[in-house]
């Protein structure tokens, strides 16, 4: 009896991964589309009007790099907890 009841704990410790997981991937797709966006408006915006907007240009790039690195942690991270907990896709 005791052991169904650890089979039934790490069947939904499973599926609780498993939907923090597909969670976490959403995270990560939406971080790098909008980093990459916010890269082509970067080169855009600089483009346009050379001093003044530099410096909105170099803003937007900053914060192209801040998504597009946190993409690549949480994804980091996701690969982790893949391996920690050995959860097949």
């Amino acid at each position: 009896m005791c052991y169904n009841k650890f089979v039934n704990f790490k069947i939904y410790m499973e599926k609780f991964l498993k939907a923090i997981r597909s969670k976490l991937n959403q995270v990560i797709v939406n971080f790098s589309v909008v980093g990459g966006l916010l890269l082509i408006l970067s080169f855009l915006t600089v483009w346009t009007d050379f001093m003044a907007k530099l410096v909105l240009g170099m803003v937007i790039l900053l914060l192209a790099y801040v998504f597009l690195s946190t993409a690549y942690r949480l994804g980091k991270i996701n690969q982790d907890l893949n391996n920690f907990w050995k959860i097949k896709k």
